[in-house]
Formats: C-alpha cells, sequence, structure tokens
C-alpha cells in the first residue's frame, strides 16, 4: 500500500526525501504494475522523480549518451540509436507499457530479466547518478548495478569503431518476463575474436558479465553454433520456476548465446 505520494520539485528534494526512506518513482511500470504490484504491504512514501529526469537521447563524440528518464519508445523511436538497442527496446512488446517504462526504472529496478541492462554492460557503458552526499558520479553499469545508490541521470555508451555487438531474449509470450536473457559485444580481427564482453540474465538475481564464457571464446574464431551450446552449456546453472526448469533454463540460454555471437559477426 503506497500511503503518501510526494512529487520533488528540485533533484536536492528528491535525494533527500530518497534518504529519508522513500521509493523512487518513474514511470511506474515496475512499482506500480507487473510482479512487483501488491507484493508489498506497505510501499510508504512514493518519491515521484518522474519530471525531473533527463531525457534526451544523443551522440555526443564517442558516445550515445541517454537520459534516465527517456522511455523504452523513445529508444526505439531514436535514430541515434544503434539498431541493436532499437531492437532491445522493442522486446518490451507493449506500446502503452514503452510508453511509460524509463532507461533509469529498468537500470533501478535491477532485475535478472531487465531488457536493456545486458547491452550496456556488453558494450562497456557507464551511468551518471547523484546522491544527496554531493554532485554527479559516473561509474561503469556492473559497479553501480552491484551497489545501486543515489538518482541514474543518464547513461553512457561507447560506439567504438569496429566493434560488433547483439543481444537476444526468450521468453514464453512477447509479453512475458524474459526467462534469459544475452548480450555480446567483440572485435573481430582476421576471423578472430578480440575484447569479447558476454552479458547475461536469468542466471542470478541480476544481469551481469560472464568473464567466463567470454574466455571460452576470446582469442579464437567463432565456432559453429551447435559447439558453442555445447562449450556454454556446463557454466550455466538456473532456477527452476513457473517459466521454466532450470535444465530448460540452462539450454535456453546456450542457444541465446549462440545466436547473439553469430548475429553480431553477420553485422561485420
Amino acid at each position: 500500500m503506497v500511503k503518501e505520494y510526494y512529487r520533488p520539485g528540485t533533484m536536492e528534494e528528491a535525494l533527500a526525501a530518497l534518504a529519508a526512506g522513500g521509493t523512487a518513482l518513474a514511470g511506474g511500470t515496475f512499482l506500480l504494475a507487473g510482479e512487483a504490484h501488491g507484493t508489498k504491504p506497505d510501499i510508504g512514501r512514493i518519491v515521484d522523480i518522474g519530471k525531473l529526469l533527463p531525457t534526451g537521447i544523443e551522440r555526443t563524440g564517442a558516445f550515445l549518451v541517454i537520459g534516465a528518464g527517456a522511455t523504452f519508445q523513445d529508444l526505439a523511436d531514436s535514430k541515434a540509436c544503434p539498431p541493436q538497442l532499437r531492437a532491445a527496446a522493442m522486446t518490451m512488446a507493449n506500446r502503452n507499457t514503452r510508453n511509460r517504462a524509463t532507461v533509469g526504472g529498468n537500470l533501478g529496478a535491477n532485475k535478472s530479466c531487465a531488457s536493456l541492462v545486458p547491452l550496456f554492460l556488453a558494450a562497456g557503458a557507464s551511468l551518471e547518478f547523484r546522491t544527496e552526499a554531493g554532485p554527479s558520479r559516473s561509474v561503469p553499469v556492473e559497479s553501480w548495478l552491484a551497489a545501486p545508490e543515489g538518482i541514474v541521470l543518464s547513461v553512457s555508451v561507447p560506439l567504438a569503431a569496429g566493434v560488433l555487438a547483439a543481444g537476444s531474449r526468450a521468453s514464453r509470450t512477447a509479453c512475458d518476463l524474459a526467462t534469459c536473457t544475452t548480450a555480446v559485444a567483440y572485435r573481430l580481427e582476421a576471423g578472430i575474436l578480440k575484447g569479447l564482453r558476454v552479458a547475461m540474465g536469468g542466471f542470478g538475481p541480476r544481469a551481469a558479465l560472464r568473464a567466463d564464457l567470454a574466455a571460452l571464446f576470446e582469442g579464437k574464431s567463432l565456432p559453429a553454433k551447435e559447439t558453442i551450446e555445447a562449450i556454454a552449456l556446463p557454466l550455466l546453472s538456473a532456477k527452476a520456476d513457473h517459466r521454466g526448469s532450470a535444465a530448460y533454463k540452462s539450454r535456453r540460454g546456450a542457444v541465446l548465446l549462440a545466436d547473439a555471437l553469430h548475429a553480431a559477426e553477420a553485422l561485420s
């Protein structure tokens, strides 16, 4: 139950309210709907930060800078976004949800099924955030997700020349939460994978970089999909739930990884 709704006029007011025990609200698609809805007997004070967040999406030098208040639909419509990121935004199949769900909210929810987080991780993105303690800071996305704090203001995604990337997602239906997700980024030099980064969701409490999976293929030519699946499968461990058995999810994750690695190569 929400006992109090508060819309602060400044970022300073918002940070103070959150530090005092409030819960941040932006688009509301996680907090007020879906699986989170009704699971908390007392949410207490809602702090609506939606009007305070930057919403721009622009290429600045070698980076794509995305305001935390940008919606999934903004990403899908933006010509500044690379196709992989637009496709990730479109995996949220319901247009009404895309109109409300925000980039900052997808990061703040920090769920294993997050649609955008794997690509941010694989791309080596950083985010800017503020706390009540002082000015804004920029840290790698993986560092912030490991210890979330403050309010996310923006995400900066490197757009390095020669880097290939792809993402993939599995779910029971188009509108269901993902059972697993993956994203990869690498350079292809004379047919050899270099600088490979692999991120996966569905195999832990949050989406995360998988250096162990990347190490399987770094410095080697890209194997056939069947080989990738067989090599990766022993490193994938999932929990069974109503969306699938542990064995199914692990197998599905191996298939997604193989698909993503080959999809990225196809873009070269």
